[in-house]
């Protein structure tokens, strides 16, 4: 049976007021290049959004469990009412897949026909562990997709200037779903301090920090025939990190401030295999590429497991080169680009494809532009204020 497709984009893959307030409803944000290729390339099966292909948007700050009952089970129930079908089929990349196994494990498992999930970190993160731990906001380049850190380095900005704060305890109250993606039991020792070339593991199961999410949902069985798994390789990912004991006890670095990090090609460049695949059993798949490559080299795959054929070949647009950028100006912001191509963005009335720009209320923009490696963007603006527009620029490139 032909069951609806709910999608549950990963981290920083949602984009509206719940996420960061004055930007208005839900959508991909600046994760729109990454993720609606993939939604073309269901378009191309056959599925069509808001008829049988949905999108389930959530506030990825939030615990995962909390982001499952305020977004994702709202939205499963609109959608069986709205169709008339009793099941559907989500589709989870990264986070997104935590989501959709909470959902099954926790809420309505007959609900859900098949389960798929990709690039899912399903035993946990030890990127995680610097954020949690150490502060380092929200993360640091992981991965080698530019457009990926791109997004992630936008973000970055965004909470570096408007949640100026390195107290640990208060930037987890803002990202909780950070402790949820720590390594769970399951994953093992992840970290480990050496001595006269001596080696020790740090167990698990006494750091200071846990995983009671995760190590409470890798209890619970899920029906393997139900699920397909899809895992990346050939990017280097981390897997351990060498640590120095030596710092103060507070509760910065508690367990120990990495000073040197193994990692691993199997992997996608954020999740590695062995936490993809977890101890879930039921169908799974490597595919060559790092965590975003797979969305889209899993189509022939998905086509299979949906049991629909690709139609029409979906073209990946390459990324070289992002500058994200906040501007505190006038509402007479221009963005000038390489080629010269002026936008005004008075109304944020962008027609250049490669910039994407929020207003965020009381004259400060949010933009990102993604092109080749040739991309460079001016910001010209007249301000009113007597004060010189500030303006903030991150640029990652190839």
């Amino acid at each position: 049976m032909d069951y609806p497709i709910v999608f549950i984009p990963g981290l920083f893959g949602s984009l509206g007021d719940d996420v960061v307030k004055g930007t208005g409803e839900f959508s991909f944000g600046f994760a729109e290049k990454v993720y609606r290729p993939f939604i073309e390339i269901l378009n191309s099966m056959g599925y069509i959004e808001d008829e049988n292909l949905f999108i389930s948007y959530y506030d990825w700050k939030k615990h995962v469990l909390e982001a499952v009952d305020k977004y994702l089970y709202r939205d499963i129930e609109k959608i069986k009412k709205d169709t008339g079908y009793h099941k559907v089929i989500i589709i989870g990349h990264s986070l997104g897949g935590l989501l959709a196994r909470a959902y099954m494990a926790y809420f309505n498992p007959s609900d859900v026909d098949k389960l798929i999930m990709i690039g899912t970190p399903n035993l946990g993160s030890i990127d995680a562990y610097c954020f949690w731990s150490g502060g380092k906001l929200p993360y640091s380049k992981v991965e080698d997709n530019i457009l990926y850190n791109g997004i992630k380095g936008a973000f970055t900005l965004y909470y570096n200037l408007y949640h100026k704060t390195n107290h640990i305890e208060a930037l987890r109250s803002i990202f909780p779903v950070a402790g949820d993606l720590l390594p769970s039991y399951a994953y093992g020792n992840y970290l480990y301090w050496e001595k006269e070339d001596y080696r020790t593991g740090i167990s698990i199961d006494k750091m200071s920090i846990e995983n009671s999410f995760l190590n409470n949902l890798n209890h619970k069985i899920i029906n393997p025939d139900k699920l397909y798994i899809i895992s990346g390789s050939g990017s280097q990912t981390n897997m351990e990190f060498m640590v120095d004991l030596k710092g103060e006890k507070s509760i910065k670095w508690e367990d120990g401030k990495p000073r040197k990090v193994y990692k691993t090609n199997d992997g996608d460049g954020t999740v590695t295999i062995f936490s993809t695949f977890g101890t879930l059993g039921g169908n799974s798949i490597v595919l060559e590429g790092n965590h975003t490559d797979i969305l889209y080299k899993s189509q022939n795959y998905l086509s299979d497991i949906l049991e629909k054929p690709i139609l029409e070949e979906v073209e990946i647009d390459k990324t070289e080169k992002v500058h994200a950028i906040l501007a505190s100006a006038s509402p007479e912001l221009e963005i000038v680009t390489s080629d010269y191509n002026e936008i005004s963005s008075k109304y944020m009335d962008i027609k250049d494809s490669r910039v994407q720009a929020v207003y965020l209320g009381n004259d400060n923009f949010w933009i990102m532009a993604a092109g080749d490696k040739d991309l460079d963007v001016k910001i010209n603006t007249e301000s009113t204020r007597k004060a010189k527009p500030g303006i903030y620029e991150n640029i990652i490139s190839l």
